[in-house]
């Protein structure tokens, strides 16, 4: 029976990393990915800040474009454009991120296995089926890092994220509208309880999707979103769910989630890449050092939830507020809420401070303008109200900003 320190399951991005910090510490180190490497397919777009490689530690070998706007669809289908003089974003080749993410683990000493299924057979006892054989392996520490509908949260008794909602994306033969930005859809009748995109990807290649509440028949909806308005080829259809919410526990004795499983995603925009990795950076090196010490209970572990917490608890908390707050606005009051911030002055705070790994500091920002309080009034009631704009406005102030490495330097807006 094999030995190891620390055992990973899920090779996505995010149990990539967590395996490589993992493996830094001196710790051994098991990768365990269901798949070929390559984390595809994904219902993932691949919009992430510039930051989030320098985080991850990968090259741009994997960027595909560079996107400095986004155009919003109401409901109606009037639009609003938010175009900056400067990159805000990347699209990433999904696969060719993952399988350079492998590479580095392996090269700093994590034993990768492909095409293999884990299963939890007893504390620290993993039971392990590859492609020619069975085997079972011990680890002193299991990191989950196995999407939302976690494995190993189910069997260590760790809570699953609050909410999820249903996704679908296709990936289309088709132009973009506009080479550097991205569509953002919104309406009852285009994604009830969140958005729909449309983010150009590879050459001639156009990823559009759409998120919502579960229960919703997001296929039908998809279908219709391409036939009104791209019109294309569809060369690949994949579908999963978002986690909305963190769990209320990521530790246990001998165990932790990190990602998905965690629901360590913004709220906001359902994108877990930044997220997901600044956890992964502290998941691998808590479990790796509490291996080693031979201290793997709960009352050591929990060290991780402090540290992910301190680095993104706020804000991630902050996107939950926020998202509750925007996605449950009717049809009628988001189309006012565009046209209130469809305004020469709004749009250029927006473009000035927006950053989707940090929306709370948008949200901050405005609050300091007091040059545009008169113009943002009026969304008082499209919003709710004093008191939800209140709680909003408090947390806010209450929160402390990111810390240096983590402020906008040419990030998304």
């Amino acid at each position: 029976m094999n030995s190891y320190d620390v055992a990973v399951i899920g090779g996505g991005p995010i149990g990539a990393v967590a395996a490589r910090y993992a493996a830094a510490t001196g710790a051994r180190t098991l990768l365990v990915d269901q798949g070929d490497g390559s984390c595809e397919p994904a219902c993932c777009a691949g919009l992430v800040s510039p930051r989030t490689l320098s985080l991850l530690g990968t090259s741009s070998a994997c960027l595909l474009r560079e996107i400095r706007g986004a155009i919003i669809h109401s409901p109606t289908g009037k639009q609003t454009e938010i175009l900056s003089k400067k990159m805000r974003a990347i699209v990433l080749d999904r696969g060719a991120l993952n399988r350079e993410l492998l590479k580095l683990a392996a090269q700093a000493g994590v034993e990768v296995r492909h095409h293999t299924r884990a299963a939890i057979t007893g504390q620290a006892r993993l039971h392990l089926s590859e492609p020619s054989k069975q085997r079972e392996a011990k680890a002193r520490v299991v990191i989950g890092a196995d999407g939302p509908r976690s494995m190993v949260a189910s069997r260590f008794s760790l809570p699953s994220p609050p909410t999820f909602l249903a996704a679908v994306q296709a990936t289309i033969v088709r132009e973009a509208r506009a080479s550097e930005m991205v569509e953002i859809f919104f309406g009852a009748k285009v994604a009830p309880g969140f958005f729909a995109w449309a983010v150009p990807a590879e050459q001639h290649q156009l990823r559009v999707g759409l998120a919502a509440t579960q229960g919703t028949d997001v296929n039908t909806l998809l279908n219709n979103l391409l036939s009104q308005h791209f019109p294309g080829q569809v060369i690949s259809h994949v579908g999963g769910i978002i986690p909305i919410g963190v769990a209320a526990q990521t530790t246990t004795d001998g165990a932790l989630i990190v990602g998905d499983a965690a629901g360590q995603l913004k709220p906001t925009s359902g994108g877990g890449i930044y997220t997901g990795g600044v956890c992964a950076k502290i998941a691998g090196e808590i479990a790796g050092y509490a291996s080693l010490a031979e201290k793997t209970t709960d009352e050591t572990l929990i060290e991780y939830e402090r540290r992910w917490q301190d680095k993104i608890g706020k804000e991630l908390r902050f996107g939950l507020l926020a998202h509750r707050a925007l996605y449950s606005l009717s049809d009628v009051k988001i189309e006012a809420g565009l046209a209130i911030i469809n305004q020469p002055s709004i749009l250029q705070a927006i473009t000035e401070y927006g950053d989707i790994d940090y929306p709370g500091m948008l949200a901050s920002s405005l609050l300091s303008r007091q040059d545009l309080w008169p113009r943002l009034l009026p969304l008082i009631p499209v919003v709710g109200g004093w008191e939800k704009l209140g709680n909003l406005a408090q947390f806010v102030i209450s929160s402390e900003q990111p810390s240096q490495d983590h402020k906008p330097k040419n990030s998304d807006g």
